[in-house]
């Protein structure tokens, strides 16, 4: 059965596969010219020690992403 959740619900180390993006259009964009796309698996490595940010990881790519941004992008969990 899937779930839809949030990037920042994810907890540390599952996977799961983007969904969507939302939110403003420079962020969007920044993400998918950084490989984060619709249909891409992304794992939750780390996350700082108050919360925030997080580092996700996306195929060979690390990324920190702040928390309130990870919650715009929707993934498909099992």
């Amino acid at each position: 059965m899937e779930t839809n959740r949030t990037l920042a619900q994810l907890p540390l180390n599952h996977t799961a596969v983007v969904e969507s993006i939302n939110g403003p259009q420079p962020f969007v964009r920044r993400l998918l010219s950084l490989g984060v796309s619709p249909g891409c698996q992304v794992r939750v490595v780390r996350q700082a020690p108050l919360g925030d940010p997080l580092q996700v990881e996306i195929g060979r790519l690390q990324l920190a992403i702040r928390r309130l941004e990870a919650g715009q992008v929707l993934l498909q969990t099992q």
